[in-house]
């Protein structure tokens, strides 16, 4: 499978997980990526060994972000 040119303002590094994921799986990440928040995401759901040991610093210097994070995307308000 060829990996397809990145559409404008995505990064070449984000086109893997452009390829893999399906269709609405990719909304949602440019949703998250839009929203500014592919960092507490990746944080938080794709986190390796490696990864998983930022957590505790990026939480108390963003913790702001995190708490958006979950508001907008994990657990968002429903509908009205």
């Amino acid at each position: 499978m060829a990996v397809p040119e990145p559409e404008r303002g995505i990064a070449p590094s984000k086109v893997e997980a452009w390829v893999i994921w399906p269709a609405s799986s990719r909304s949602a990440l440019a949703k998250i990526d839009q929203a500014g928040l592919i960092e507490p995401f990746a944080l938080l759901n794709r986190a390796d060994g490696e990864i998983a040991q930022d957590y505790a610093p990026y939480r108390a210097a963003h913790s702001d972000t995190l708490y958006r994070y979950f508001d907008e995307f994990v657990v968002p308000k429903a509908p009205q």
